[in-house]
């Protein structure tokens, strides 16, 4: 058996979280609620002990998800009939994720409190003098967009190919991010200019395509331009 080299691994273990997201309806909706979450404590300018408890909290509850489809899958290929022993075990498994939700909703509740106790004003106004919460919340609705675009297309692995181009995408965001945050022209067109190599690397190794290297670059400026216009 070769040894496989980290990036192939790594590879793998995100196609088994996309396999979970396209797969798995529930995934998909706690998904979904953890990037609202994570979004909301961006925008509250949660401190840093709160993003522990609020990531342990996700984490927590993805895993216990992606475990309980592993226990579900192994299930059904030992037994493919019905078994009532099996229906148990995956009572039990799918009961390990409620406990999972339930507990990081209350985790939610008593870390949210304080925050949503503020005039809107001031989380407002914390934000948008707080060039790196902007940064994060851009590329982190980036990634958000690209995950979910490989979620739903059947075109291309977690780290090569895709209807758009994940690494153009996060390049042209911090490129934006440069472009609102500095003066320095030379800066900003050397940034520019890296970008561009990331995107033409893709091109290289024909593993996008031109439109589709065009598609994350046109994702990364408009999403990350979006934002900064908004809290700038």
């Amino acid at each position: 058996m070769n040894r496989r080299n980290f990036l192939q691994s790594l590879n793998n273990a995100v196609e088994g979280f996309i396999h979970v997201m396209k797969h798995e309806r529930n995934m998909r909706v706690h998904f979904l609620f953890a990037f609202f979450i994570l979004l909301l404590a961006v925008f509250l300018g949660a401190n840093r002990l709160d993003w522990m408890i609020l990531c342990g909290a996700v984490c927590f509850v993805l895993a216990a998800e992606m475990i309980n489809t592993a226990i579900e899958e192994t299930l059904d290929l030992i037994h493919g009939e019905f078994h009532q022993r099996v229906r148990i075990i995956k009572d039990i498994s799918a009961g390990m994720v409620l406990v999972s939700a339930l507990n990081s909703l209350v985790i939610g509740v008593f870390v949210f409190a304080k925050y949503l106790s503020w005039p809107f004003e001031i989380a407002a106004f914390r934000l948008s003098h707080a060039p790196w919460y902007l940064t994060f919340v851009s590329i982190l609705v980036v990634i958000f967009l690209v995950i979910i675009g490989k979620t739903f297309s059947s075109k291309g692995t977690p780290f090569r190919g895709g209807i758009v181009s994940g690494h153009a995408a996060v390049a042209f965001s911090l490129w934006t991010v440069i472009l609102f945050t500095e003066t320095n022209r030379l800066m900003i067109g050397a940034t520019f200019f890296l970008a561009a190599l990331v995107a033409q690397s893709r091109l290289r190794a024909k593993i996008h395509s031109f439109w589709e290297a065009i598609a994350g670059a046109l994702l990364g400026i408009l999403i990350t331009a979006f934002f900064f216009q908004i809290f700038k």
